[in-house]
Formats: structure tokens, C-alpha cells, sequence
């Protein structure tokens, strides 16, 4: 019964193809397929936040604002579990078939569910709209892994951070959109809920035909089977990761940033009618300016990954801003505009963080795998969401804080989470700093730079070193890692654990296990810097014992002087 149903589906879809090739833009789905998959994703993003907000005022409406948070935390947890459940064996499928006819199918299954949905507010069935949230958000749990791993095979390498930012930046709007339709169509409308599910029902056949115009896309071939035991398999998709540089933070940054920005959404309509004295449907309408924030964080952080790299030392620095903007909502009670301004670069500061993230994790994703580990990814971003669900009861319900508090809560958790990344993306945050904040003030100029990029294992000798210059010559050199001679047992004996990119050298035989084991001196675009601080000096022993390690492994000596003439910085590499 399946066989002939799948075979008549293929039919019908082959008709369709066929009549919209017959239109601009469906004719040439080579140069438009990643516009055809920004329209697609945006409108089902769009009915997925439309029809989360109406249910939500639909039942606040029903019981009452004294249980908005109770409600908002049950929608919350509906709305986030398809992703926990259904993830990880729809990143499994999207490895195995052709991603573009995953994306038309789930396309159909979203017009299923909306008028289904029409139908539970036309004979006012509580249940009924709870589930069909459940359905939607799992066909959009489905949509998810294909939708971002089909990106690479649409794009050159070279533009997928910017393709991300596009995705991201539009998937935001969405959100704004979607925010305001649902707010503006519930008024708009009386609250006639039927209605707005019309329109609803439009906006998925728009989505649906946008599908057809996504270029035709071979399966990867990937042989995995679908695990019921999905948390084993997600676990060791997650164990993989380790091999891949920072790789497994980036997934974890994903998760948190979905932590933070579910929380915010949920967290928004109690604060603006307890701080605010605003109504739950114009609570829907303050969350535009972050979702509004995120897409120009979004933009903005693609746009400076396309200059050089994905630059996950950005992520850092909006992390602390993320914080600080929590700080100043909590203190803007009262306070609508200043609300509004906190808002918005809580948002802008959170696209920033996010899509450096989004893109580490597509390019360096083994390219068998690649839906899957997105897959895994889904999974723990989901569980950030799920517990955004639970912190919102527990802090408002249980603990009694005002929406505000909780902000503040927010704001703490969300530093201590940045100094993490802080020292586990060490490489990055000293680079990215070192270019855009320490060279914007100080002139440099770097000597024979191409030197190190001709020499095929160099092993660099800053001389007389201190952390200023060490911070100076990142700029110059992004991949360097500052290795610190110091036989001091007391002398910070966490060191090596902590930082990424930062080596305390206790004695040369620890010293050559950490080179012959460790990880990140098996990156063969990782440059190695020995600190040599003048005023601590290396015994010559010991100095002759870490050379010749280096030697017996091929590694080739180049100094580095950095000095200051005039205004100047000069950064000079010499054999």
C-alpha cells in the first residue's frame, strides 16, 4: 500500500515540477535553489510562530492571565519535545535520501497539519490545538537537518557562512513576522482563531511551492539505520565530534544560544505585563525588536566571516553583550523604550553569536555525517529550549521571581557561560581581538610572513616575549599556540586543561608526550610558539631537549622579533 502511494506522490510531484518550471526563477534552480530554500524555511517558520503565539493567547484567553506562565511553559515543552524525539533519526534519513524531496514531502505534511489545526479551533478542541503544536513542530524537527545540510551541496565552500547568515538572518524574520502576524491578526480579527488559520494554510502552500524550485539533490549514501535508542546514537555522534576541532564547543555554544533566545520569547509576555502594564498579545509584539536584533546580528555576522573566516571569536564578545543587554532590561521596568533598546542588542548580540556556530559546525562536520551530527546538534539545542521551558516555571512559579529577576538570572548564567568559551576558543578570541580591537588602534607591519607560510612544519621562537607581544603576533598568525616553558609545579596547574591554544611546558619528557598524543598538535594547520621571556630564562638543558623534539618530528625553527619603531609595530620572521 505504501510502494503504490510513494509511486502516485512522485507522480503528482513530477506534474508540479514540471508546470512551475514553466516560470522565472524555477527554470534555473542552479543559480536560485538557496533563494527557493530561504522562502521555504522562512514560511514554515513563519506558521510555526504564528500558530505557537495564537494557541498561546488562544488559552490565556481561555484561563486567564494568572496562568500565563503555566501555559506558556506547557506550549514551550509541546512545542521543543518533536525536536528531542525525532531529530536524530531525521538527520540519519537526510543522510540517506535526497534532501530536496525530504524538504517537498515535509512541505506537504505542514498543509496537512494546518488544516487539521483549523479545524481543532473551529470546534474549540483544548487537546486538539496542544497536539497539532506537537505535530507541527514535528515536521519542522524533520525539516531541520535537511534544510541546513543541504546548504554546502547548493553553495561553494567559500560562501557558506554567508549563505548561514542568510538562512538565519530570514529564519528571524520569521520570527518577527510571525510575532507580529499573530499578535496584529488576533486583534485584527477579534480573535476569530479560525481565520487566522487561513492564513496559515496560505502561507504553507507558499512554502510548498517554493520547494519545487530547490535543485534536484543526490542522496550522501550513508548506510546508518534508524536507532530507537536515539540518545545512544546521538552520544556517540557527539563522541566523534571530539576528533574535530572545536567542533563539540560550537555544538554546545548552538545549544545555549536556543536556551537563551527560548527563554527570552517565553519570558517576555510575563515581563511586559508585570514590569510593563502592557496586555499578553502586546507582549507578543515587544519580542519583534529581539527576533528583529537577531536577523541584524545575523547579517552582520555573515558578512564579517566572508571577509577572512567563520570567526568564532566574535561569539565571545557577543556573549558579554548578551549579559550586559539582560542586565539593562531587568533594570528598564517601567521603562518601554529603554525595554525596546535592550531588546533589540540582546537580539543583535545573540545573531552575532549564533552564526559563526552554525557555520563551524556545517563546514567541519565529517561530510558522510554531516546531517547527522546537525541532527545531534538539534538535539541538544532542543534541550536548551525544553529547560528554557522548565526555567521560566521554576524561576516564576516556584522561586517567585519577578520576569525581571529572572532576566538577571539570565544575565549571570550567560557570563559564566562566555568565560568558558572564552578559554576554550582561545585560538580564536586572541586572533579576532588582536585584528579588530588591538590593530585598530596600533599601526603593524609583519616581515616575511610568507616565510612560515613556505616552510611545512615551522616551530616559531618569539624572543624576548611578553603577553602583549605574544596577543600582536595572533593577529599576524591565527593558528599559533603560545607554548610557556615554566617548571614550577605550583605555577597554574590547570593550565593545560583549561586553554586551547595556551601550553605550559613542565619538562621535556611531559612535554613530548603532549606533542606525540595530544589532539590539537596533530592539526596540521596548527603553528606552534615557543614564549621566551627574557627575564625568566630557559635553562639551556632544557631548552636543547624541547629542540630537539621538535627536530626528530621535522618541525623547522623560525624566530620572530616584534618591536616598536616609532609608531610602528614591526613583526619580523627570520631562519
Amino acid at each position: 500500500m505504501i510502494a503504490p502511494m510513494v509511486k502516485y506522490l512522485q507522480k503528482q510531484s513530477a506534474k508540479i515540477h514540471q508546470f512551475l518550471s514553466k516560470f522565472p526563477g524555477f527554470a534555473n534552480p542552479e543559480k536560485y535553489s538557496l533563494n527557493f530554500l530561504n522562502s521555504a524555511q522562512f514560511c514554515g517558520a513563519l506558521n510555526d510562530n504564528i500558530y505557537k503565539f495564537v494557541l498561546i493567547f488562544y488559552l490565556i484567553q481561555l484561563k486567564g492571565p494568572d496562568h500565563a506562565n503555566t501555559i506558556l511553559s506547557i506550549a514551550g515543552a509541546v512545542f521543543v519535545i518533536p525536536f528531542l524525539l525525532f531529530s536524530s533519526a531525521a538527520g540519519i534519513l537526510a543522510d540517506r535520501l535526497s534532501k530536496n524531496r525530504m524538504i517537498i514531502f515535509i512541505k506537504v505534511t505542514e498543509i496537512l497539519i494546518i488544516l487539521l489545526a483549523i479545524a481543532a479551533f473551529a470546534f474549540k478542541i483544548m487537546w486538539g490545538s496542544y497536539a497539532l503544536l506537537f505535530l507541527l513542530a514535528t515536521q519542522s524537527a524533520v525539516f531541520s537537518p535537511p534544510k541546513y545540510g543541504i546548504i554546502p551541496e547548493l553553495v561553494s565552500k567559500n560562501k557558506v557562512s554567508k549563505a548561514n547568515g542568510l538562512i538565519t538572518s530570514f529564519t528571524y524574520l520569521a520570527i518577527i513576522f510571525g510575532t507580529f502576524l499573530a499578535s496584529f491578526l488576533t486583534e485584527l480579527t477579534n480573535r476569530n482563531y479560525v481565520l487566522v488559520g487561513c492564513f496559515c494554510l496560505l502561507i504553507s502552500f507558499v512554502g510548498f511551492f517554493s520547494s519545487f524550485g530547490i535543485k534536484h539533490t543526490e542522496s550522501m549514501g550513508s548506510q546508518k539505520k534508524v536507532d530507537i535508542f536515539f540518545v545512544r546514537e546521538i552520544l556517540r555522534t557527539l563522541s566523534e565530534c571530539k576528533d574535530q576541532k572545536h567542533l563539540l564547543a560550537c555544538i554546545y555554544g548552538g545549544a545555549y544560544f536556543l536556551f537563551v533566545g527560548g527563554f527570552t520569547q517565553l519570558n517576555i509576555i510575563p515581563f511586559a505585563i508585570s514590569s510593563l502594564g502592557l496586555t499578553e498579545v502586546a507582549g507578543g509584539y515587544l519580542f519583534l525588536t529581539t527576533a528583529l536584533g537577531i536577523a541584524s546580528g545575523a547579517w552582520s555576522a555573515g558578512k564579517v566571516s566572508r571577509k577572512h573566516h567563520i570567526e568564532l571569536g566574535l561569539t565571545c564578545f557577543a556573549g558579554l553583550f548578551i549579559a550586559i543587554f539582560f542586565f539593562v532590561l531587568a533594570a528598564s521596568s517601567f521603562n518601554i523604550v529603554l525595554a525596546v533598546i535592550a531588546l533589540f542588542f540582546i537580539g543583535f548580540s545573540g545573531g552575532n553569536f549564533i552564526v559563526p556556530f552554525e557555520s563551524f559546525i556545517q563546514l567541519f562536520s565529517p561530510e558522510q555525517n554531516r546531517s547527522h551530527v546537525i541532527a545531534a546538534a538539534n538535539f541538544l539545542s532542543f534541550i536548551g529550549v525544553l529547560i528554557a521551558s522548565f526555567a521560566l516555571f521554576l524561576f516564576n512559579e516556584v522561586f517567585n521571581f519577578t520576569a525581571a529577576q529572572s532576566f538577571i538570572v539570565m544575565g549571570v548564567l550567560t557570563i559564566i557561560f562566555t568565560l568558558v568559551l572564552f578559554v576554550r576558543l582561545s585560538d580564536h578570541v586572541l586572533s579576532f581581538s588582536a585584528r579588530n580591537i588591538l590593530r585598530t588602534f596600533i599601526s603593524v607591519k609583519v616581515n616575511d610572513l610568507s616565510l612560515v607560510r613556505r616552510t611545512k612544519n615551522p616551530l616559531l621562537m618569539l624572543e624576548d616575549a611578553t603577553l602583549f607581544k605574544a596577543w600582536l603576533l595572533t593577529s599576524a598568525l591565527p593558528n599559533v599556540h603560545l607554548l610557556f616553558p615554566q617548571y614550577k609545579t605550583r605555577s597554574f596547574p590547570w593550565f593545560q586543561r583549561v586553554f586551547f591554544s595556551l601550553h605550559r611546558i613542565e619538562s621535556p619528557q611531559k612535554f613530548e608526550t603532549l606533542v606525540s598524543k595530544s589532539r590539537r598538535f596533530r592539526d596540521p594547520n596548527m603553528i606552534p610558539c615557543i614564549y621566551l621571556n627574557k627575564k625568566k630564562p630557559v635553562p639551556e638543558k632544557q631548552m636543547f631537549s624541547i629542540r630537539t623534539i621538535f627536530t626528530r618530528k621535522s618541525y623547522e625553527v623560525i624566530s620572530v622579533n616584534i618591536e616598536r619603531a616609532q609608531s610602528n609595530w614591526h613583526i619580523r620572521f627570520s631562519k
